[in-house]
């Protein structure tokens, strides 16, 4: 039995709090805490075996290689085995690549099941911090926990398991955002507002760059701290209104879940608050490719509605900035396109080419733009 296992027993056994322990809702959360840990026991336990194979593929790798080493500088060399070699390597690389895709994976659910277990464990300490007297009617009153509607979709699912499973890995959003370092690379003070599970703070970490993050979905805070982060709680233009001066300003993926008049306030806020030379950049899906509409816009049932591109510059513009640049996003582009119809003789194909390359962007877009506004 776990440590905190053993203390809910313990505290079992003792009289004063025996009544209270008894519900069946200080049960059900000792039963999902004992759940929750044997999950996240099995998932490292899948992490050490993959882990395992990995060490096991490299050292394959690296036989073969020593063997096709040999059969180079051999005079001779067979080059059907050369061949054969360069195969297997390329099988053990492919398994390797998606060894490390179930590692990320796995990691990601290791992070959840850890945030999990902290959130019961602080939720335990409460419940015993506040344990009435030994009265089995009071014990029943004040765990008597009624039903209500969850206030937010927030609320409702949790939202960082969501993430890690529609979102992708924090490795591969931190690779797509590090576009964006170059517009934050001489700042000293920048803001991260809705800053999720931390990508944008930690790649500014990695680069020097002082950064804060807020969020007003507590577990994302939680869990920035714990990668030593720095991030607070709370609605983010109201943070940003009590800043004296920023440089710099990230909102990734945000404004699809505000109303215009979030948005308009945002920009506002963004253009009181930025020094001379300092850059907003909103990142947010790209209506103008339909590929959002079959992929990532509607999965999310916290997001309102797509920003048109337009719509976005021209707050920016009513909030005084000047120097806007709209980016669409090469890593947001899917992986296909409508491909060119071959000229045959006497056939001019240039006026057809050229109105389904607009049809493939129209289909096949980035799924993602960026607002770059400087202010000065």
């Amino acid at each position: 039995m776990s440590n905190i296992g053993q203390f809910l027993q313990n505290v079992k056994e003792q009289g004063g709090f025996r009544a209270k322990l008894r519900n069946r809702l200080f049960s059900a959360m000792i039963n999902g805490f004992e759940a929750i840990e044997a999950d996240f026991n099995e998932k490292q336990a899948q992490l050490d075996s993959i882990r395992s194979d990995m060490n096991a593929m490299q050292e394959v790798i690296d036989s073969l290689q020593k063997r096709m080493d040999q059969a180079e500088t051999a005079v001779g060399a067979d080059r059907e085995t050369i061949s054969a070699i360069r195969n297997d390597l390329e099988g053990i690389g492919t398994n390797l690549r998606n060894n490390n895709a179930a590692i990320e994976k796995l990691s990601a659910d290791g992070e959840f099941v850890k945030l999990k277990l902290s959130g019961i464990d602080r939720r335990l300490g409460k419940l015993s911090a506040a344990a009435p007297a030994d009265n089995a009617q009071s014990a029943a009153a004040e765990t008597a926990v009624p039903e209500q509607a969850a206030d937010s979709d927030y609320e409702s699912i949790d939202y960082f398991d969501f993430e890690n499973n529609f979102r992708g890995s924090i490795e591969s959003i931190k690779k797509a955002q590090s576009f964006y370092l170059r517009y934050f690379t001489d700042k000293n003070n920048v803001v991260d507002i809705g800053c999720g599970r931390g990508e944008f703070l930690s790649l500014m970490k990695d680069n020097g760059i002082n950064a804060c993050g807020v969020d007003i979905y507590e577990p994302y805070v939680e869990y920035c701290n714990n990668q030593e982060l720095n991030a607070v709680c709370g609605d983010g233009v109201a943070y940003l209104a009590k800043q004296d001066s920023v440089d710099g300003i990230f909102v990734g993926q945000v404004v699809e879940h505000l109303q215009p008049w979030q948005i308009i306030r945002l920009c506002n806020t963004a253009y009181e608050k930025l020094s001379d030379g300092g850059c907003i950049i909103i990142e947010t899906p790209n209506p103008t490719s339909l590929a959002i509409y079959t992929n990532a816009f509607y999965i999310d049932p916290s997001h309102i509605k797509p920003v048109h591109p337009l719509t976005m510059k021209y707050y920016l513009e009513k909030a005084g900035f000047r120097d806007i640049e709209i980016i669409y996003t090469e890593a947001s582009r899917p992986p296909y396109e409508i491909p060119e119809l071959k000229l045959r003789d006497g056939e001019n194909t240039e006026e057809f080419n050229k109105a389904m390359k607009q049809v493939s962007e129209l289909l096949y877009g980035s799924q993602d733009y960026a607002v770059v506004a400087v202010k000065g």
